[in-house]
């Protein structure tokens, strides 16, 4: 497993300026290309048991209007799970905790990608679901694989100096930006806002506090910012 993980630093995300640039360190950071392969690997099982039918394109109608729903919970109730209680606890020490390094310093690509631990698991998991369950279950589990794809990569991709210029893709990148730094509790859709819209948390920012939180990213980000654009040491820390 350390093979799939190599230790850091892998740098950061605000390094990265174009499109491009963006895709070329999304694939040689190690921990993306493992969720790659574990997703082809899910989908190859599925491919396995048969065509793709009508049963099958209902279900995956089905998986993305529940896509947001699902990140939004995952989100709220397992990144941000705090130690307290035996589910708490557990939520905390399998994700919570990487998550908090993660608001700590939003730009840093030690903590920001899906683990390959949880991912080789969770594939493991979901291959043996798609060679022997009926085909359509098959079919969520690829959905769901889809899914953690496209959030770690929109993830990624707002955390990096590539500047919105999609309306869409914008407001993805606002609200994730006040989640960060303005308040973690709301603005929890990363590759849709369609949940935090029906569920009440996208307010505008002026409406809610910066959380301290927010305030101790604010100044990570001022630092990365600082280092990408060349600064030296000692500005860096000025900041």
């Amino acid at each position: 497993m350390a093979r799939l993980d190599r230790p850091g630093p892998h740098g950061s995300a605000a390094e990265v300026r174009t499109l491009p640039a963006a895709l070329r360190r999304f694939l040689s950071h190690p921990r993306p290309p493992v969720l790659i392969g574990a997703v082809s690997a899910v989908a190859a099982a599925r491919s396995a048991r048969g065509p793709i039918r009508r049963r099958d394109v209902g279900t995956a109608a089905a998986c993305l209007c529940a896509q947001p729903f699902v990140e939004w919970a995952v989100h709220r109730f397992l990144l941000h799970a705090r130690p307290g209680g035996p589910l708490g606890s557990v939520g905390y020490q399998l994700a919570g905790f990487g998550h908090e390094l993660h608001h700590r310093d939003p730009a840093n690509l030690d903590t920001m990608f899906l683990r390959p631990r949880e991912v080789t698991a969770g594939a493991a998991a979901a291959v043996t679901v798609a060679a022997v369950a009926p085909p359509a279950v098959g079919t969520v589990a690829v959905c769901v694989g889809l899914g953690a794809l496209a959030y770690d990569w929109t993830h990624f991709l707002i955390h990096t100096s590539v500047r919105p210029s999609h309306r869409y893709y914008r407001r993805l990148w606002h609200g994730h930006r006040l989640h960060h730094y303005r308040n973690e509790r709301y603005w929890l859709g990363v590759t849709s806002p369609v949940a935090d819209i029906m569920l009440g948390t996208s307010p505008t920012g002026a409406e809610v506090p910066v959380s301290p939180t927010a305030t101790g990213a604010a100044r990570a980000a001022a630092r990365a910012a600082a280092r990408a654009a060349g600064e030296t040491e000692e500005a860096v820390r000025r900041t």
